[in-house]
């Protein structure tokens, strides 16, 4: 979006889980509140990381209230298909993990043993 990498939150989460940069996340559906708690397991809720439809999808932008280990933050995210996509570097920046582009593979490269840099 906009040139932006966008990933469903839940796949980072469960891309990362085991790592030194492992985070959950916790839908609070009454009050619409998404809750990130870094250092813990990711709980597994189905689905994750499975390949796309290649479908074009209805995009929304979120209006969700996200906290971090309980301090809020502000992203631009989007809900498309019942799911949130967030920014990839916005979310490195707060966790704190390495993203690089191999433009010779046209890859994202996330590495969890790098802090993140602008």
């Amino acid at each position: 979006i906009n040139y932006n990498n966008y990933f469903k939150l839940r796949d980072l989460a469960a891309a990362l889980s085991g790592s030194g940069k492992q985070f959950d996340v916790i839908w609070d559906k009454t009050n619409e509140v998404i809750n990130l708690l870094t250092e813990k397991p990711y709980t597994i809720m189905g689905g994750e990381l499975a390949a796309g439809s290649g479908q074009s999808k209805i995009v929304a932008l979120n209006k969700s209230k996200i906290y971090i280990d309980g301090a809020p933050v502000t992203f631009q995210a989007y809900t498309i298909n019942g799911n949130n996509y967030f920014k990839l570097r916005d979310v490195a920046k707060v966790i704190n993990f390495g993203v690089e582009w191999d433009e010779k593979t046209n890859t994202i490269v996330i590495d969890t043993s790098k802090d993140y840099v602008e």
